[in-house]
């Protein structure tokens, strides 16, 4: 009785043999395809940590400077406005920048919403369309 996936009466290899090595194979290739992502990945957060390390930096020096900044219009205004006025008008101050650029922020914010909203929808056209309709890929249109 012949079984598949054996070797055949002559002793050649069978179709089940080529579809073993063919999943060794694959098997491997995976392995060493995964091996060299995780070798990029690695390498990769190792540029992202120290960039994110000065970048923390540079961001506590930043606070530092704005922190400098305030005191020095602080004292400046502490000399032309008697009592709490001075610190009072810098705070409105920071308030009302804090709501422009807040307001600001959410319109950019919204338009670029509705800007991949768009892009997504028109995307779901051309796909629902089929190949050669967008003009993307070479076809007409």
């Amino acid at each position: 009785m012949h079984v598949q996936g054996g070797e055949s009466s002559e002793g050649r290899p069978t179709v089940g043999d080529a579809a073993a090595r063919l999943a060794q194979d694959t098997a491997q290739l995976v392995r060493h395809e995964i091996l060299a992502v995780q070798s990029e990945l690695r390498a990769a957060l190792r540029r992202i940590g120290a960039g994110g390390a000065m970048l923390g930096a540079a961001g506590g020096f930043g606070v530092l400077a704005l922190w400098s900044a305030h005191e020095t219009a602080l004292r400046a205004l502490e000399s032309k406005l008697p009592g709490p006025r001075a610190p009072a008008l810098l705070g409105c101050a920071y308030a009302a920048g804090a709501v422009a650029l807040g307001a600001a922020a959410r319109d950019r914010v919204r338009t670029g919403v509705e800007v991949s909203a768009e892009a997504f929808d028109e995307e779901d056209r051309s796909v629902a369309e089929g190949p050669g309709i967008s003009g993307r890929d070479g076809g007409p249109g």
